[in-house]
């Protein structure tokens, strides 16, 4: 091969590599003690295309990931809204993905009503009404309507639902599953007679996870890992990879319902835990050997 060939070969595989390229080097920021390169620029994973005829079984599963189990505190901390050292929790990388428009947002599980960036900021930012008492010269009270501004803060999101499908997908030979939805949910309080009182958990929006636009900001914010602090995990590869604990909460039927419309407490557990045992036994019993 002569000189000429060795050159192109040359330039070629730099140019291939320069284009494959996904890592963006910046400037070392006061807390890192050397060049980190960031995931700005990374696209997300390919999904496997799926065949009709392959798929000859499925199930719609929703989930709820507690961010008070150990293993899934890196979905809630930092809390901090400007994040540590450019990484933020999850419920900070959706809200300033909201901020910017870059996601679509729909209002039920079904993903069929779509919901506006701004309403949902409206909801989250709007003011709170206090009733002050101000008290004259002779102390009377006199009451008076005081708006309170909001500011949406990650403290109170304590779960996320998850909406996945699970299938067994022949050409694979294998139990897929492919996340379907994501949605935050807020405990909310009241104030009552100078107590708060907590009134309910509810669902703040639905994200479609297999939209493209979702899945792109996933895969270029980092999520967080206790093991290695070099090469973090993006939000697309902990949802993907499995990397938090969760409890099924209903499972398709036919009445739509979920498992604490019928059951409570202890019994609620073991049911969630009887449909996580019978998906498995179908996926074992599905092939000879």
């Amino acid at each position: 091969m002569t000189r000429t060939h060795h050159s192109i070969l040359l330039l070629l595989l730099l140019c291939s590599f320069s284009s494959g390229a996904w890592a963006q080097w910046v400037e070392p920021q006061p807390n890192d003690y050397y060049q980190r390169s960031y995931t700005w620029e990374k696209k997300p994973q390919e999904l496997g295309f799926v065949r009709d005829a392959d798929v000859y079984w499925t199930k719609i599963l929703w989930r709820i990931i507690d961010v008070r189990e150990k293993e899934n505190q890196y979905i809630y901390f930092p809390t901090e809204p400007e994040g540590i050292r450019g990484r933020k929790n999850l419920a900070y990388v959706l809200w300033d993905a909201i901020l910017a428009s870059e996601i679509e947002l729909y209002e039920d599980d079904e993903l069929k009503i779509p919901l506006d960036c701004s309403k949902v900021i409206e909801r989250a930012t709007r003011s709170d009404t206090v009733q002050m008492a101000v008290y004259d010269d002779y102390g009377e009270a006199d009451y008076t309507t005081v708006y309170v501004p909001h500011e949406f803060k990650s403290d109170d999101i304590y779960q996320y639902a998850i909406k996945e499908a699970v299938f067994l997908d022949r050409s694979r030979s294998g139990m897929q599953v492919r996340k379907l939805g994501l949605a935050p949910m807020e405990d909310r309080y009241k104030v009552i007679d100078g107590e708060t009182e907590f009134i309910g958990t509810v669902t703040l929006f639905w994200v479609p996870m297999q939209s493209m636009q979702t899945r792109i900001l996933f895969a270029q914010k980092e999520a967080y890992c206790r093991e290695n602090l070099v090469h973090l995990p993006n939000w697309e590869y902990a949802f993907n990879s499995f990397m938090y604990s969760s409890f099924i909460t209903r499972e398709d039927n036919v009445w739509n319902r979920s498992i604490h419309d019928y059951l409570t407490g202890e019994d609620a557990l073991l049911e969630a835990q009887r449909i996580e045992e019978d998906i498995m036994n179908i996926s074992i019993d599905m092939w000879e050997y």
